[in-house]
């Protein structure tokens, strides 16, 4: 018969294995019990979060100079086809079209073999031209001292005239021959110095930093003189042009700075005009105008539909918002709004550029109403903020701020 134990610790070990063995789900209930606790406590810490300290600035009613939007689209600053001044059979073609490409860089090599050979047979030519030159000069240089030495023994009298003059027509003669000697190898060396042009000419290279759009020749393709290697355009700067009407375009002026929009991004990009193309584009009157934009990046790609805002003389009352204040989502444009200290996300949609630090916009918002302009990147819907710093002039609650800032 086993003996019970009498120990009193042993005693309320064994009684505590018992009541964990009866109770339902034993100790996995007072894990599970623990991890409410711990994620409640999280939770807590959570909701409790201090306000996000931002700045705000108010939505304004302004008078704006109204603003026309225009379509256009980006083109390349500049585009070439690149060809072949030689004919020839394609050894290597060391790109692709999508490719960037740096002025100077392979696009193709011909094959030179024949031209290796002529120059080869060219520089024999002009060396054995060079050893003719020597060899007149010299005859010439005799030809000279037999001439002295004769004059010198007329003088004497001891030598006949006619004796002096043929030995001075030989000498004429010699200088002649020793002239056609030279511009013969003259002669040589050009043909030379084209040889070496043409071989040259056997690799083609880019002429600007670029990115290839097209590509004409193939490995083992025969391309003839004037044959397209590719295409490339240069992107690093591009071209807005916009479809400006005849009735506006008196305004524009070289130099000009002008909003851009792209069709494929939520944000614009400052220009300004290069060059008014004094030409107008058919029947619908309007002129090409490029605006110069710089695209380190190449985020703006050719053919790229976009929006710009051309301005004209005329004055309206429109909602504007600080340009800090926007962000965007693939939704659009946004701002968020201060509504009983908390940031409410409110989508708008920016019409226009008004000066340098607003936008024009259409929204559910008033003037008046409180935009984050600073601390905005960090915040999510219904998050608690604190205003630490309102920008919002002191006579511009509700109304208008002039003629844009």
């Amino acid at each position: 018969m086993a003996m019970r134990s009498t120990d009193p610790t042993e005693q309320r070990r064994d009684e505590a294995t018992c009541d964990v063995k009866r109770r339902p789900g034993g100790r996995q209930h007072q894990v599970f019990a623990a991890t409410l606790c711990v994620l409640g406590a999280g939770w807590a810490c959570a909701f409790a979060q201090p306000p996000a300290p931002v700045a705000v600035d108010a939505i304004r009613m302004e008078s704006v100079t109204r603003m026309h939007r225009i379509t256009g689209e980006i083109a390349p600053r500049r585009r070439a086809t690149v060809a072949t001044e030689e004919a020839g059979l394609v050894l290597v073609v060391p790109f692709d079209a999508g490719e960037r490409i740096a002025a100077g860089d392979i696009l193709a090599e011909l094959d030179a073999d024949i031209l290796q050979l002529t120059l080869r047979e060219q520089e024999a030519e002009l060396a054995q031209a060079k050893a003719i030159v020597e060899e007149r000069r010299t005859l010439a240089e005799w030809a000279q001292r037999d001439l002295e030495s004769l004059e010198d023994l007329l003088r004497q009298g001891a030598a006949k005239t006619k004796e002096v003059e043929d030995k001075r027509s030989e000498m004429l003669a010699a200088r002649a021959s020793q002239r056609q000697a030279e511009e013969a190898a003259a002669l040589a060396g050009v043909r030379m110095e084209l040889i070496k042009r043409r071989l040259r000419n056997k690799t083609i290279r880019a002429p600007f930093d670029g990115v290839v759009i097209v590509k004409s020749a193939e490995v083992g393709q025969w391309v003839p003189i004037g044959g397209s290697i590719c295409e490339i355009i240069e992107i690093d700067a591009v071209d807005a042009v916009l479809d400006v009407p005849e009735w506006l375009v008196g305004q524009l002026q070289v130099g000009m700075s002008l909003e851009i929009l792209p069709a494929a991004f939520d944000e614009t990009v400052q220009g300004s005009i290069r060059t008014i193309v004094p030409q107008s584009e058919g029947r619908a009157r309007t002129y090409p105008v490029k605006v110069g934009i710089e695209n380190p990046q190449h985020r703006l790609m050719p053919g790229m539909a976009l929006k710009g805002w051309v301005p004209s003389r005329e004055f309206d009352e429109a909602i504007t918002v600080h340009r800090d204040a926007v962000l965007t989502s693939p939704t659009g444009p946004y701002v968020y709004a201060v509504r009983d200290g908390a940031a409410m996300p409110v989508n708008i949609e920016i019409r226009s550029s008004a000066g340098v630090k607003r936008f024009v916009i259409s929204g559910p918002l008033s003037p008046g109403d409180r935009v984050v302009i600073e601390g905005n990147e960090k915040l999510y819907p219904t998050a608690r903020v604190n205003i630490v710093r309102d920008e919002t002039p002191a006579s511009g609650d509700a109304g208008a701020a002039g003629r844009g800032p």
